[in-house]
């Protein structure tokens, strides 16, 4: 009995110190007002950087406009690159380790192509080895760590779409109270 007690009273202070200390989990983000009838314009609309960022927006509860006009917002994915930096080769150069970079510039403009929120970069990078005898298997890594990094960039531009700093720039009434 006592052995209960003390499991329940754990899991009490255990979900008061979660929730005390902000964590949440990944779900909708609260965005300004002029996001939620949104416009994504990018060059590939249908690879995965596009897909997982139309998720995330549907999740958060954006409505997402087949054309521009039709918007109160224009989310402008500029840029999607990625690159390897070669970090070091073993002895025998039969190893080779590698730093995975994807970069992501994007900024938000009304329907009529006025910046609202300035351009933005957002970088993420993982460290990838590869062994000489397994390059198949190294390429399929490396495409599941791209994939990785652009659901973190993701959620990154949510996060920031989703600021006090993007949200004054996209209200200006609320900069304007004395």
């Amino acid at each position: 009995m006592i052995s209960k007690t003390i499991r329940t009273w754990f899991f009490i202070i255990l979900l008061f110190s979660i929730t005390s200390c902000g964590f949440h989990l990944r779900g909708s983000m609260p965005l300004a007002a002029p996001l939620y009838k949104l416009y994504l314009e990018t060059n590939d609309p249908y690879g995965q950087l596009s897909r997982y960022l139309k998720q995330f927006l549907k999740i958060s509860g954006v409505s997402l406009v087949d054309k521009q006009e039709d918007s109160t917002a224009v989310l402008v994915i500029l840029r999607e690159a990625t690159s390897q930096q070669l970090l070091g080769i073993s002895g025998t150069q039969q190893t080779r380790q590698y730093n995975l970079i994807l970069n992501v510039t994007f900024q938000v403009t009304d329907p009529v192509g006025k910046v609202l929120v300035p351009l933005q970069s957002i970088t993420e990078t993982r460290s990838f080895t590869i062994k000489s005898d397994q390059i198949l298997a190294g390429s399929n890594e490396a495409n599941n760590l791209y994939n990785q990094m652009r659901q973190a960039i993701v959620y990154d531009m949510m996060a920031r779409l989703g600021s006090t700093e993007v949200t004054r720039l996209l209200t200006p009434e609320t900069t304007a109270k004395p």
